[in-house]
C-alpha cells in the first residue's frame, strides 16, 4: 500500500481551501490532517498540527482591510507562527505558500504574498526542509465569493440576477478553473511536478470583454430560453459551471 500523505493547510474555509479539501479527500494518496483559525492562537495546538503533516499548503490571509498596516502585518504574523511552530517541533514538512501572478503589484497585500513567500524559502534554507511558492493565476469556480475572490465571481453574480456589470479595463486575464489548480496543486504535493516558484498552467486568457459577452450568452440561452447552450471548448464550460451556481 502507499504510504498516504499527511497533507495539512491553512485557510481550509476559504474559496481555494474548501475546494482543495474536498479534491485531496478524493485522492488515494493524501491523508487530510484537520486544521481550524484557533491554531494561529494557541501555540501548543500549532505544534501538533505541523508536527503531523508531511506537508502543508499555507492559504490563510486577510486579502482586504481598511489598515494596509494591519493587512500586511496579519498576513506575515500568520506565517510567522508557521515557521515558529516548525522550528520548536523541529519538523520540516514540505511548505506550499499560496501566493498569486500578480506578486509585482505594488499594495500591500500583494507585498504581504512576495515577502510571505520569501520567509518560507529562508526558513526551508535553514532547516534543511523544502517550500514552493504556488503563483497562482485568477482563480474562478464555484462558491467564489462576489465582489470578494474574483471579478469572474462578481460578473457571474451580476449576470445571474439580471444585471450587466460594468468594465473598467478590458485587458487579457490568465483564469485557471478550481479544478484544473486543485490538480495541479494535488501534483506538487505528490511531488509529480516540481519548481520553486510553481505558477499552475492556466486554463485560458481572455479579454474581460470576452468573460462578459460568454456570460450573456449563458443568461440568454439558459434563463431565457431555457436552453442549454453549446460549448467551444472546455474553458466555456467550465464557466458556464461556474455561472449556474449563482443562479
Amino acid at each position: 500500500m502507499t504510504k498516504k500523505i499527511k497533507t495539512g493547510m491553512t485557510g481550509q474555509q476559504g474559496f481555494i481551501g474548501s475546494h482543495l479539501c474536498d479534491f485531496l479527500n478524493c485522492q488515494d494518496n493524501i491523508e487530510i490532517i484537520p486544521f481550524e483559525k484557533k491554531f494561529f492562537n494557541n501555540e501548543k495546538l500549532l505544534i501538533n498540527f505541523v508536527s503531523n503533516c508531511d506537508a502543508i499548503v499555507h492559504l490563510a490571509a486577510i486579502s482586504r482591510h481598511p489598515d494596509d498596516d494591519f493587512l500586511y502585518n496579519s498576513n506575515i504574523g500568520l506565517t510567522q507562527k508557521l515557521i515558529d511552530a516548525m522550528e520548536s517541533s523541529k519538523v520540516a514538512p514540505h511548505s506550499l505558500f499560496g501566493s498569486t501572478t500578480h506578486e509585482a503589484r505594488g499594495n500591500r497585500y500583494h507585498i504581504s504574498k512576495r515577502d510571505g513567500r520569501r520567509m518560507l524559502d529562508e526558513w526551508a534554507n535553514r532547516s534543511g526542509g523544502k517550500s514552493t511558492g504556488l503563483l497562482m493565476p485568477n482563480t474562478f469556480g464555484p462558491r467564489a465569493k462576489p465582489f470578494f475572490n474574483s471579478f469572474v465571481a462578481t460578473f457571474c453574480h451580476k449576470v445571474a440576477n439580471g444585471e450587466t456589470p460594468e468594465i473598467i479595463e478590458d485587458t487579457p486575464v490568465e483564469l485557471i478553473y478550481i479544478e484544473d489548480l486543485c490538480r495541479e496543486l494535488h501534483k506538487v504535493i505528490s511531488g509529480e511536478t516540481e519548481g520553486n516558484p510553481y505558477t499552475p498552467q492556466f486554463t485560458a486568457e481572455k479579454k474581460v470583454s470576452e468573460i462578459l459577452e460568454l456570460l450573456l450568452k449563458f443568461r440568454r440561452s439558459y434563463i431565457e430560453d431555457k436552453a442549454a447552450p453549446e460549448f467551444k471548448n472546455y474553458f466555456e464550460e467550465a464557466l458556464f459551471n461556474t455561472f449556474i451556481s449563482y443562479i
